[in-house]
């Protein structure tokens, strides 16, 4: 198992590297690739206070671009599961920043959810995500409006939250999991339609911070299997998915959160195997999407984000763990 000593020298190596290619990945630059963006602000987040107020245009510059339906996407298109990621940077970056720019964008986005849920809660992203994953993000997102007490048009959000819930935890099988087996992913490597993906992304983007909210539907018990259920796809080697590096770091990135809210031990040595393996799939330089791969920057910012929160779930206290979800405890001790 690696060293607390060597883990840092590991993520500030890494987040040299991060920041010397800052023009690859920065929206105050000019257009970047919005997926890319979100995976880099929230590396930004993970870097503290400091550094949000330091990269502050670089948020500012993702809500110049917002929409005027509310969302980001490719083209003049507004993509589901991108906005709700990006939207979910800029209401935990405006705790630190307190911009107005940001609280309008906030208001803008919520607006663009409620208008686009299904009526039985899904909302959909199609071709690229399974209608679950494209669930997943919004109710995140409603988590950290709820979290942060937003409030603007609360009723309405709470109650999408609720319909987007309740359609979330209907889908969740008896062991554990989530399944989509009709979808067809259109790309390989990061491959929306995986168990492993989909049961990684629900449980720690939305089921769990309702323990650390209202407990509204009780999901201690869900929370729990969904843990059994990623810890029994784990492999010998410590990866998940035949060694798909994104998917791996999702993983490990949910049991952290997930076990330490509901104080699931058998987690720790999954987590550590899990590290293991992330740190020997390393290139001299951050991560390929699979072990001989080259590195690119997206998985170098999963392997940052996530040896972030690795240092953060080492420590007894959990709230800056959960602080780097954007949930606030208020229900559970942590």
């Amino acid at each position: 198992m690696i060293s607390i000593q060597d883990m840092h020298s590991v993520i500030n190596d890494e987040s040299q590297v991060f920041f010397a290619k800052r023009t690859e990945w920065s929206p105050a630059a000019g257009e970047r690739e919005w997926e890319l963006v979100a995976h880099a602000l929230r590396v930004l987040l993970g870097h503290g206070p400091a550094c949000v107020e330091s990269n502050r245009n670089e948020f500012l510059a993702v809500a110049d671009r917002q929409h005027q339906d509310g969302g980001w996407g490719s083209g003049e298109l507004s993509q589901v599961w991108i906005s709700a990621f990006l939207g979910l940077m800029l209401i935990r970056a405006n705790a630190v920043l307190n911009e107005k720019q940001l609280v309008s964008s906030v208001q803008r986005l919520i607006d663009f959810f409620l208008e686009r849920q299904a009526a039985d809660g899904r909302w959909q992203d199609l071709p690229i995500w399974t209608d679950l994953d494209a669930t997943s993000h919004p109710v995140s997102f409603f988590n950290v409006v709820r979290a942060t007490r937003e409030p603007y048009r609360v009723e309405a959000v709470t109650e999408a939250w609720e319909k987007g819930m309740r359609l979330i935890l209907k889908q969740m099988t008896p062991d554990g999991g989530w399944y989509d087996p009709d979808f067809k992913s259109p790309s390989p490597v990061v491959a929306s339609g995986s168990p492993v993906e989909m049961t990684a992304h629900l449980i720690q983007d939305a089921v769990v911070a309702d323990l650390l909210l209202y407990d509204r539907f009780q999901v201690k018990g869900s929370c729990q299997r969904a843990v059994h259920r990623l810890q029994a796809w784990q492999a010998d080697d410590g990866s998940w998915d035949g060694g798909n590096v994104d998917h791996t770091m999702d993983a490990t990135r949910s049991l952290m959160l997930v076990s330490r809210v509901i104080k699931e031990p058998s987690s720790l040595p999954v987590i550590e195997r899990a590290i293991d393996w992330i740190l020997s799939a390393k290139n001299p330089t951050g991560w390929g999407d699979f072990i001989g791969m080259e590195s690119n920057l997206e998985r170098l910012c999963d392997g940052l984000d996530t040896l972030l929160k690795y240092q953060a779930y080492l420590k007894q206290d959990s709230t800056e763990l959960i602080g780097l979800w954007g949930y606030l405890p208020s229900r559970v001790s942590v």
